[in-house]
């Protein structure tokens, strides 16, 4: 999975387009790369996305006694799920004034979310890891939750707002590195 998410986090970055221009000026450079700030922030949004993903994945994976037939099939869901986030990502935040974009970004947004917790359900149900009842998982499993119900209400509104929807998806990430970050106040 490590070699898979590199390679699809530096894939998004190609959607950032070098500025082609006939004669450039340093006036049609600025003018050209702030064309380019919309696009560069759905890369740090998607990139923060994918790398909160790929740390729980670790996470989860370092957990798992045993890999079944089942885990993996919803390993590869998730994974067909994460390959769409650099088309997803260019589409969203390259046309990000418009509904039907932005909506498919925060869906796909919103697919690897929720695959991610089923996947990670499943390896509780199923008793491929143990049950984690400390603080930091509590609050991952809030974060998760809250995450998956502002995804919902960014796919609505990017019918309303387009802006507002990237702007709930971007704080997905950031919600997600909170427990991370502080993560030695969670210890029990």
């Amino acid at each position: 999975m490590d070699a898979l998410m590199a390679i699809i986090m530096t894939i998004m970055v190609l959607e950032i387009k070098i500025p082609d221009v006939e004669t450039l000026t340093d006036e049609t450079l600025r003018q050209e790369l702030h064309k380019a700030i919309t696009p560069f922030i759905g890369f740090l949004v998607s990139f923060g996305t994918l790398t909160m993903i790929w740390i729980s994945h670790h996470d989860l994976v370092r957990e798992i006694k045993v890999i079944t037939k089942q885990f993996a099939l919803l390993n590869f869901l998730l994974i067909l799920i994460i390959a769409l986030v650099p088309f997803s990502t260019a589409l969203g935040w390259g046309y990000s004034k418009t509904s039907l974009a932005v909506f498919i970004y925060a869906l796909n947004v919103f697919l690897l979310s929720a695959v991610f917790a089923i996947l990670y359900g499943f390896s509780v149900v199923k008793k491929l890891i143990p049950v984690a009842t400390s603080q930091y998982m509590r609050a991952k499993k809030i974060i998760s939750f809250s995450g998956l119900v502002l995804l919902v209400i960014a796919m609505f509104l990017s019918f309303v707002n387009p802006g507002i929807s990237l702007f709930l998806t971007a704080l997905i990430p950031l919600a997600h590195t909170l427990p991370i970050v502080f993560a030695y106040k969670f210890k029990s």
